[in-house]
């Protein structure tokens, strides 16, 4: 009799636990597989966190692992301490013959003891972990979805026929791009459209400054790179499409517009000393008279670029594609000119001194009353280059070819040079 009534609890505690299994299989399968929820789990839902409930996202996935981890860690502890109690009630005394030896019973009692404890700890740190993962990730979706709509208002405000709105508008923007690498690319596009756009409306004189916005919008584009966020870095360059804007006088001085696209812009008079060029698309582009006194071109392209008058004073043109570019009376100083190609380019009256054209293609370039005193011209191809009233005064011509060259009275050679 004693006998069967043990058998007959354990078969009731086995029963209760195999039910509870099941339940909380159930309801996981229901939560993770998005089956459609009977009546009686839609008040369930309807308590649980969102992240719980279907259909989940690749994120939720981490936090939907460890709830039901730390269930199963929480079952099998209360389930352990409940064994232990059962098993640690005082036996009946018809029941003491039928107990198993003392040594076995302690052994599993401390066994299950052991399992309890560290079955109801790590659900404990499972389910704090949840919890906490899951708070950071709410914050981080409510700032998403403030960054969205402070987005959407921005974009809706620049339709604005107010100025001071506009101008908001593309403040909000940029503190979107300088906080958010998702949005960074996203606003640079809308600035470029909004340049492109724009910039006929601007009422300025051909060498005056654009409107205020455009301007503005410009400078968010050179400029949102330059974010305190360590994690954006400071290497990012604006890629945009700025082709054949028109923004004569525009100040863009110390701006990024590495690897944009400028072709067949209008920058007459455009400020752009010190500015990040390099890769840049300049085929065509209007520069005259413009500033680029120390810009960095490396590796640019300006084929048929109108540069004439020009300031690039100590510009970096190293690598520059100048194929048949206008540098009619530009300001070359002490410009880096290394191996750039310049063939048939129009260089009368302009400012070389000083110039480092080591290795330059200056075939068929017209170089007529050109100043090169001083340049570097070494290793540099001079066939066919119009040197007529030229002055290369203690310029370096080791292993350059004037083959074809052409001079005349005025044309000023260092001592040993051939010129025809």
């Amino acid at each position: 009799m004693t006998s069967r009534r043990a058998r007959l609890r354990r078969a009731l505690i086995w029963s209760i636990s195999a039910v509870v299994i099941a339940a909380v299989a159930a309801v996981t399968f229901h939560l993770l597989t998005g089956a459609p929820a009977a009546a009686w789990l839609r008040p369930v839902q309807e308590r649980l966190p969102r992240y719980l409930v279907p259909p989940h996202s690749a994120a939720d996935l981490l936090p939907v692992a460890l709830t039901a981890v730390a269930a199963v860690s929480f079952l099998i502890g209360a389930g352990c301490r409940l064994a232990v109690r059962l098993r640690s009630r005082p036996p009946a005394p018809e029941e003491i013959e039928d107990r198993p030896p003392e040594g076995s019973a302690s052994g599993r009692g401390a066994l299950l003891q052991r399992a309890s404890t560290w079955g109801l700890a790590f659900g404990l740190l499972l389910a704090t972990g949840t919890l906490v993962y899951t708070d950071a990730r709410s914050l981080e979706t409510s700032q998403e979805e403030q960054s969205l709509d402070k987005y959407a208002q921005a974009v809706r405000q620049l339709g604005s026929e107010k100025i001071e709105v506009r101008l908001s508008a593309i403040h909000t923007l940029r503190r979107l791009a300088q906080d958010s690498q998702r949005d960074r690319v996203t606003t640079v596009d809308v600035m470029a459209a909004y340049v492109r756009e724009h910039e006929s409306m601007s009422t300025a004189r051909p060498l005056g400054q654009p409107a205020t916005d455009v301007q503005m919008a410009l400078t968010v584009l050179g400029s949102v790179y330059d974010a305190p966020n360590a994690e954006l870095g400071h290497g990012w360059v604006c890629s945009c499409d700025l082709a054949r804007i028109r923004v004569p006088g525009a100040d863009l001085s110390g701006l990024n517009l590495g690897t944009a696209v400028l072709t067949r812009a209008n920058l007459r008079g455009a400020h752009l000393s010190g500015a990040n060029l390099a890769h840049t698309d300049l085929s065509g582009t209007d520069l005259h008279g413009a500033s680029l006194d120390g810009a960095d071109l490396r590796n640019a392209i300006l084929f048929m670029a109108d540069l004439s008058e020009a300031g690039l004073n100590d510009a970096d043109l190293s690598g520059v594609d100048l194929f048949e570019a206008d540098l009619r009376n530009a300001d070359l100083r002490s410009a880096d000119l290394s191996g750039v190609d310049l063939f048939n380019a129009d260089l009368r009256g302009a400012d070389l001194r000083g110039v480092n054209l080591i290795g330059a293609s200056l075939s068929g370039a017209d170089l007529r009353e050109a100043d090169l005193r001083g340049a570097i011209l070494r290793g540099a191809d001079l066939k066919g280059t119009n040197l007529k009233g030229a002055d290369l005064t203690g310029a370096n011509l080791t292993r350059a070819n004037l083959t074809g060259a052409k001079t005349d009275d005025e044309t000023e050679l260092p001592a040993g040079a051939l010129g025809t």
